[in-house]
């Protein structure tokens, strides 16, 4: 269950976000209600409200707040920056695009310096992968990571620059009828996108429908490995309550019950309702999603932070949650989704083995072998293995609730 600093967080990010009556803070609890914002990547959301009662109470670590604060301030007015710059970058060298996420989430908010800003996120069309990246490279950038040609996406970096993302596609995509159904939507994200300009940065953002659909599977695609935090949650918040009831259920409900991910839409809108203060919406309702897991949905994101930060562990669980892939989560137990997890692993890294399946054994031998070898070397950590199944085994539960990519028409 939450504990206290967690409870007062969202209520100032819900006062933040969604005008409610000004929350009751207790002076006393407002340095660890500032680390647990910046484990959950609104740091810059909740400072401003807590500022004067910290200036009053300890001057010196009002001071250091202050001064990472007005870092993040920095960072983020760069990253707008480096939005422009990026649709002046792809202009020039005539490559349509489409940002995702940062500012295209940010856009959303009632004021857009509320929200954190990381990446650099931008898709271009796979004809055009290869010019993008040339233009990249021309403006200075040199790979940080990335560009194998099944990779989804390459990362550039420059000095005192956000890392720049250009994908090829979208994060999050299932195997299946359904991922090509996805992928074929999202074939259209470019075509479809609209131009806007946001705190002086001009640049292309996707339309709300595409908008949406990536929200929700750049969620899903973290939730069933290392977890996301309150960022995306505030994310989902401040844009489904940019529609009335009616236009989100219009544009949405058909395409997302094909796409097995509307009672997930529903979930996230009835947490932010219950924790954030955002106002009713119809759509949301379903009698099948219960107090009880949005209790458990709200915690869950709380115990991992942004990416899991809280909890190292939570990658660990990765096998033991979710479908090697499909991004799907069953109600198997979790040994059971171990053994499936290693089994397609072992297929993955030897393909032979897909062939033939009787050398299946041995391949478990040699991912074992390889697991070893990563404890004995350090880089892999063995800790508290029965805590983490447990663990496992409730974040499985949660997740397998939400039916992620079974068609509901």
């Amino acid at each position: 269950m939450m504990n206290s600093i967690q409870e007062q967080l969202l209520a100032i990010v819900g006062y933040q976000l969604f005008s409610e009556d000004k929350p009751q803070i207790n002076t006393g609890d407002i340095s660890d209600i500032l680390k647990e914002a910046k484990t959950q990547t609104v740091f810059t959301t909740v400072f401003p409200l807590l500022q004067e009662k910290l200036k009053k109470s300890s001057p010196n670590e009002f001071l250091q707040y202050q001064e990472e604060f007005y870092g993040n301030v920095i960072t983020n007015t760069n990253n707008f920056m480096e939005h422009a710059e990026l649709h002046s970058l792809m202009t020039e060298n005539s490559i349509p695009y489409v940002t995702m996420k940062g500012l295209a989430s940010a856009y959303y908010y009632p004021d857009s310096s509320l929200r954190d800003m990381g990446d650099v996120d931008f898709l271009v069309y796979e004809k055009d992968f290869e010019r993008a990246k040339q233009a990249m490279l021309s403006a200075g950038f040199v790979i940080d990571h990335g560009g194998e040609d099944d990779n989804i996406h390459i990362a550039f970096k420059r000095n005192r620059v956000s890392i720049w993302e250009q994908h090829r596609s979208v994060n999050g995509i299932p195997n299946g009828l359904v991922g090509e159904l996805i992928s074929e939507e999202l074939d259209r994200t470019i075509e479809t996108s609209v131009l806007v300009e946001l705190d002086g940065a001009v640049c292309r953002i996707p339309d709300k429908f595409h908008h949406g659909l990536i929200i929700l599977l750049h969620m899903i695609s973290h939730m069933t490995s290392e977890g996301f935090g309150l960022r995306h949650l505030c994310d989902w918040a401040v844009f489904a309550n940019s529609f009335s009831s009616d236009e989100f259920r219009n544009m949405f409900e058909s395409k997302l019950k094909s796409y097995g991910i509307w009672k997930f839409a529903q979930t996230l809108a009835l947490v932010s309702q219950r924790y954030l203060g955002m106002p009713e919406k119809e759509w949301a309702e379903n009698p099948k999603i219960t107090d009880e897991l949005l209790d458990e949905f709200i915690t869950d994101i709380l115990n991992g932070g942004n990416f899991g930060k809280k909890d190292m562990n939570r990658y660990r669980e990765i096998k033991y949650i979710s479908n090697r892939g499909e991004r799907t989560v069953d109600n198997k137990n979790v040994f059971v989704q171990m053994f499936g997890t290693l089994n397609q692993k072992t297929y993955s890294d030897y393909k032979w083995i897909k062939k033939s399946k009787i050398f299946l054994p041995f391949g478990w031998i040699a991912e074992g072998g390889k697991y070893i070898g990563l404890l004995v070397s350090g880089k892999r950590k063995s800790k508290n293995t029965s805590a983490m199944l447990r663990e496992a085994a409730k974040r499985k539960d949660i997740y397998s609730q939400m039916k992620l990519f079974e068609n509901m028409k």
